[in-house]
């Protein structure tokens, strides 16, 4: 077989559809294999510290109302109990 009929042949052969769409898989297997062996997990990042609100200026006049008046009989016993 002289040089000319052999390079026909080997241009014929890379220009088959087949051997492009082989070759292709082929890289992209790689690729994968060698990203699969490299691959390293992130560190996980530092989660960031939530800031406390602020506390509110106002406060609603009801809830003032409730809080800031005393108990009217102290004596009482506690709703549960009866008294002897």
């Amino acid at each position: 077989m002289n040089e000319i009929n052999l390079l026909s042949l080997i241009f014929e052969v890379i220009k088959n559809p087949y051997t492009i769409g082989t070759t292709i898989v082929v890289i992209m297997l790689m690729n994968f294999c060698c990203f699969v062996a490299n691959y390293r997990k992130k560190p996980p990042m530092p989660k960031k510290a939530k800031k406390a609100s602020a506390p509110k200026a106002e406060t609603k006049p009801a809830e003032n109302a409730n809080t800031s008046q005393p108990a009217e009989n102290a004596e009482q016993a506690p709703a549960g109990e009866a008294k002897e």
